[in-house]
């Protein structure tokens, strides 16, 4: 396993540094139910601003740890469009359990449930949490795999080269999590 998490973040590394100026990976549009039942499509939330999609589960400890410390990255940037969307990947018989997790929580992202993990094979997420950054142009530009405390920080910085400047109006916001 560790093997295997080595030779992810060694080719990581390797494309970040030789690919400067290169062409994005596109990411897989999907449409999924969020947890109050809301059809959510990635290309409509686009339109709003860029995207942090973060697969995780319940019984990852570290996937719950990184959504927990990205609330005040959230907070300071989702007016300027940054939205994170938290994508579930629990089994459908934990459904109520992955509802009542996120209200107790009080995450303002939008949590959608992946309980076939159709979107979770499209973009080949093998370790939990892994996350990726989506432009407005619907490319992903960043990858993060794995979480540690401090992480948030270096995410942050790569959230912030995607967002409009501070000056510029704000895109209209999707609705949020109740």
């Amino acid at each position: 396993m560790k093997k295997a998490l080595l030779l992810v973040v060694a080719f990581l590394f390797f494309a970040a540094a030789f690919g400067a100026g290169k062409k994005y990976e596109p990411a897989p549009d999907f449409t999924l139910r969020d947890v109050n039942g809301n059809e959510v499509t990635l290309h409509d939330l686009l339109k709003h601003g860029p995207v942090y999609l973060e697969c995780w589960d319940l019984p990852c400890v570290n996937c719950i740890a990184e959504l927990d410390a990205l609330l005040p990255v959230y907070d300071s940037l989702k007016d300027r469009g940054l939205q994170i969307v938290a994508l579930s990947v629990d089994k459908p018989a934990d459904e109520n359990r992955v509802r009542a997790f996120v209200r107790a929580k009080k995450w303002p992202y939008i949590v959608l449930l992946d309980q076939q993990q159709r979107v979770k094979k499209a973009y080949n997420i093998i370790i939990k949490p892994t996350a990726y950054l989506i432009n407005m142009n619907g490319e992903i530009v960043y990858t993060h795999i794995g979480y540690k405390k401090g992480d948030e920080k270096r995410i942050a910085e790569e959230m912030v080269k995607w967002l409009p400047p501070r000056d510029s109006v704000p895109p209209e916001q999707p609705p949020q999590e109740k």
